[in-house]
């Protein structure tokens, strides 16, 4: 039993499992056709979600630079507002 491309392609995981295991019990040969199909298809599901995975890393990563230009802005006002507040305190005590 053999399948053309397409047909191939529209198959189940399950009908391919069917088809490997019907076609092992007939023969010993291709068999390592559905297996391979099916190595396929779990190495491109792999694939897919590590693609996934460092789309979300690089959405963590623009977060944590936005984050961070926030805490130096902060950072620098209350720098300002330090120093404004001592020269208050010394114009206050010279007064």
């Amino acid at each position: 039993m053999s399948f053309s491309w397409k047909e191939l392609k529209a198959l189940s995981d399950e009908q391919l499992v069917d088809a490997h295991d019907w076609q092992a019990q007939r023969t010993a040969i291709n068999v390592n056709y559905y297996l391979e199909e099916l190595r396929h298809r779990d190495q491109r599901r792999i694939a897919e979600r590590q693609q996934r995975i460092a789309e979300s890393q690089q959405r963590i990563a623009e977060e944590v630079l936005r984050l961070t230009e926030r805490i130096a802005f902060l950072t620098k006002v209350i720098v300002a507002l330090t120093v404004l507040n001592v020269a208050v305190a010394i114009w206050l005590a010279l007064r």
